[in-house]
C-alpha cells in the first residue's frame, strides 16, 4: 500500500516538475535579466548565514581560547569586519529579492492574461459551446492572476531551500552523516501527507467546479444593471442568495471534513518528527561535554541542524505547494495547448472578395459534439450527440441571389450558417465554394466575404463611429464611409440624437457613456455588416428588435445594397422573407418546401399555414 501510494506521488511530482519547468520558462523568456536576478537574490540568503554561523563559531572558539592565553584582538576585528560583510551582503540581498518579487508579481499577470487572451482569439467556437471547456476556463479566470505567481515564488523558495539544506547536509556529515538522514526521514512521512491533502483539495475545488461556476454567474446576475430591474419586479433576488449560500455552505463542509483530517494526521507525524531532531540536538551536546567537539562547533552545529531542519522542512512544504499550485496552474497551461480543429489547407483557394461567389451545400449531414465530452489538452472529442441538427441537406445559392430560411426554433437554420461561416466542420458531406471544398478555402479571404449579423449580437462599449468600424476594422477608420452605413442601417438618425454624435461612448460601463435601446443596438450591428460590404451579407434575425417602419425602410436598402450580392436570412417574420428569391423552410435538419412567396402560398403547405397564423395576428 505505501509503495503503492509512494509511486503514485512520484507520478504527481514529475508532472508538477514538468508544469514548473514550463511556468519557469515562461519568465526565462519574459525577462531573463529579471529571472537571473531574482535567482541571485534567492540564492545568496541561503548561503550566507552558513557564513556567518562559522565566522561566529571561530569567535567563540578564539574567546574560549583566551581563557588559559592572551587574547588575539586583531583576530577579533578581522571576524567582525567578515561578519558586518556577510550580514550587510545578507541584507541586500534580501531586498533585492523583495524588489524583484514585486518586479514579477507586477508583470507576470498581465503578461500570462495576454497569453491566455491571445489563445482564446484562435480557438474554435466548438470549446465555446463545450461545457467541460468552460468549467476549466472559470478555473484560469479564477486563478491566473495569483496561482501562477505563488507558484513562481515557492518555485524559488523550493530552490532557496533545496540550496540551504545541500550546504547543511556536508556540514552535518562531517559531523555524523547518519544524523542528516535522520532528519531526512523524519520529514518525509510528512511531506507524503502534505502531499495527499492536496490532491484532495484540489479534488474538492475540480469536482465542485460547476459550482462555482454557477456561483460566480449567480453573483454578475446580481450585480448586473440590466436584470436587477426584473429581479425587483419579480422578487427573484432572494432564490439567487440562496442558491449562493448552498453553494458555500457545501465547499465549506467539503473543505472542513478533508482539513479536519489533515490536522490530526499532521500532529501525529510531527511529533514523531520533533523527538527525531530533540535526540539529534541532545546528541550534539554530549559530543561536546565528551570534548569531542569545541563550544564554537556546538554553537555551529546547533545552527546547522536548525537550518537543516528549515531547509528540509521548507523543501517539502514548498514542493507539497508546488503540487498543490500546479494542479491549478495545468489548466492555464491545458488552454495554452488547446489546439485549433478549424485549420487552414497547407495551400488553400483564396476567395475573390469583391463579387459573390457559388455556395452548395451537397448532403451535409451535421450533429453536434457532445456537450460532456472535455477537451481539455486536447481538441474536443469527436464523437458527436445522437440528435443530427441537418440531415442529407443539399442546396445551391447561386452568386447574388436572396434567399431564406423559415422553420421552427431548432430546425437547424443558424447551424447552416454556423456551418457556412466554419465555425465547425460537417460530419458528412461537404460545403463548396465556388465548386471547392470549404475545408481547402483561406479562411483569412472567406471571412471577409462574409457580413454576418447573428442573433446575439455584440453591444461594443466603445463610441459609436468604433461600434460601425469594427465591422471593417482591418482597414483605417473612415468617417465618410461609417456615415454611410450608419444611414443604410437608420444609425444616422440616432447620432444626430447624440451629444458628440459619432464620438458618443456607448453603454454604461466606462464615464460619458449612454446606453441604447436593444432596437438602436441592432442597428448598429446592421451598420457594421453594412460597412464590411462584403459579397455574402448574412442576416440571422437581423430586425427582431425593431419596429415595423425601421423594418421596412432597412429591407428596402438592403434590397438595393444587395443586388450585386447575395443575401442570406433567416428570420421569424414573414414580413422579412417574402421578397426573397428563394424560400426554405427548414423541418428536421431537412429543406421540406422551397420556392418564392407566392409559390409558397399556392402550395398551401407549412409555409402558407405559419404564415397565415402570423398575418391573423396583425388582423
Amino acid at each position: 500500500m505505501f509503495l503503492k501510494l509512494l509511486r503514485e506521488k512520484i507520478r504527481d511530482l514529475r508532472e508538477a516538475v514538468i508544469i514548473s519547468r514550463r511556468l519557469v520558462s515562461l519568465l526565462w523568456g519574459y525577462d531573463k535579466k529579471l529571472f537571473i536576478a531574482h535567482a541571485l537574490a534567492i540564492s545568496l540568503p541561503a548561503i550566507i548565514p552558513f557564513i556567518n554561523a562559522y565566522i561566529y563559531k571561530l569567535i567563540i572558539d578564539l574567546i574560549v581560547t583566551s581563557i588559559n592565553h592572551p587574547f588575539n584582538y586583531q583576530s577579533l576585528y578581522v571576524l567582525l569586519g567578515m561578519r558586518f560583510a556577510s550580514l550587510l551582503l545578507q541584507y541586500f540581498a534580501t531586498s533585492v529579492q523583495g524588489f524583484t518579487e514585486l518586479l514579477i508579481w507586477s508583470r507576470m499577470p498581465i503578461y500570462i492574461y495576454q497569453l491566455v487572451l491571445g489563445k482564446l482569439a484562435t480557438l474554435d467556437v466548438e470549446y465555446f459551446e463545450n461545457s467541460r471547456f468552460r468549467d476549466s476556463l472559470q478555473r484560469v479566470k479564477e486563478g491566473y492572476a495569483y496561482m501562477p505567481l505563488n507558484m513562481f515564488s515557492n518555485v524559488f523558495y523550493t530552490f532557496q531551500s533545496l540550496l540551504q539544506l545541500t550546504i547543511a547536509f556536508f556540514a552535518l556529515a562531517t559531523l555524523n552523516i547518519t544524523l542528516a538522514f535522520g532528519i531526512i526521514a523524519a520529514a518525509l512521512p510528512g511531506f507524503l501527507n502534505q502531499l495527499y491533502f492536496s490532491k484532495t483539495l484540489w479534488g474538492v475545488w475540480a469536482e465542485n467546479s460547476p459550482y462555482r461556476k454557477k456561483f460566480w454567474y449567480l453573483s454578475e446576475l446580481i450585480q448586473d444593471r440590466q436584470g436587477i430591474k426584473e429581479m425587483k419586479i419579480f422578487g427573484t433576488a432572494g432564490r439567487f442568495l440562496s442558491e449562493i449560500t448552498t453553494i458555500q455552505k457545501k465547499l465549506a463542509t467539503e473543505n472542513f471534513r478533508v482539513g479536519k483530517i489533515r490536522l490530526r494526521n499532521s500532529f501525529i507525524l510531527n511529533f514523531f518528527g520533533t523527538l527525531i531532531y530533540i535526540f539529534i540536538e541532545g546528541f550534539i551536546a554530549l559530543l561536546t561535554i565528551s570534548g569531542k567537539i569545541t563550544l564554537g562547533s556546538l554553537s555551529y552545529f546547533s545552527f546547522v541542524i536548525l537550518n537543516f531542519e528549515n531547509g528540509v522542512s521548507g523543501f517539502f512544504s514548498n514542493l507539497s505547494r508546488i503540487f498543490d499550485q500546479s494542479l491549478y496552474v495545468k489548466d492555464i497551461f491545458a488552454v495554452l495547448d488547446m489546439p485549433a480543429k478549424i485549420t487552414t489547407a497547407p495551400r488553400p483557394v483564396k476567395i475573390a472578395v469583391d463579387k459573390p461567389p457559388k455556395i452548395e451545400f451537397r448532403n451535409v449531414t451535421f450533429a453536434y459534439p457532445s456537450p460532456g465530452q472535455s477537451p481539455s489538452g486536447a481538441a474536443p472529442e469527436t464523437k458527436e450527440t445522437k440528435i443530427k441538427v441537418l440531415k442529407n441537406f443539399s442546396l445551391v445559392i447561386e452568386p447574388g441571389e436572396k434567399v431564406a430560411f423559415v422553420g421552427e426554433n431548432g430546425a437547424g437554420k443558424t447551424t447552416i450558417v454556423k456551418l457556412l461561416a466554419r465555425f465547425y466542420d460537417v460530419s458528412e458531406g461537404e460545403i463548396l465554394i465556388n465548386g471547392h471544398n470549404i475545408k481547402n478555402i483561406d479562411l483569412e479571404s472567406w471571412y471577409k466575404c462574409l457580413g454576418v449579423i447573428f442573433q446575439d449580437f455584440i453591444k461594443y462599449e466603445y463610441t459609436l463611429g468604433e461600434n460601425i468600424h469594427f465591422g471593417k476594422i482591418y482597414e483605417p477608420f473612415s468617417q465618410g464611409k461609417i456615415e454611410t452605413a450608419a444611414s443604410m442601417a437608420g444609425v444616422d438618425s440616432i447620432a444626430r440624437t447624440l451629444e458628440k454624435g459619432y464620438d458618443q461612448m456607448l453603454g454604461l460601463t466606462f464615464e460619458g457613456g449612454i446606453e441604447l435601446s436593444l432596437g438602436q443596438w441592432q442597428k448598429v450591428a446592421l451598420a457594421r455588416a453594412f460597412l464590411r460590404d462584403a459579397p455574402v451579407l448574412v442576416l440571422d434575425e437581423p430586425t427582431a428588435s425593431i419596429d415595423a417602419k425601421s423594418e421596412k425602410e432597412i429591407f428596402d436598402k438592403v434590397e438595393r445594397l444587395g443586388r450585386d450580392k447575395t443575401v442570406i436570412i433567416i428570420s421569424h417574420r414573414f414580413s422579412t422573407v417574402r421578397n426573397a428569391d428563394k424560400i426554405y423552410v427548414i423541418k428536421g435538419g431537412r429543406i421540406v418546401e422551397d420556392g418564392s412567396h407566392k409559390k409558397l402560398l399556392a402550395e398551401r403547405g407549412i409555409y402558407a399555414k405559419l404564415f397565415n397564423i402570423q398575418a391573423e395576428g396583425y388582423k
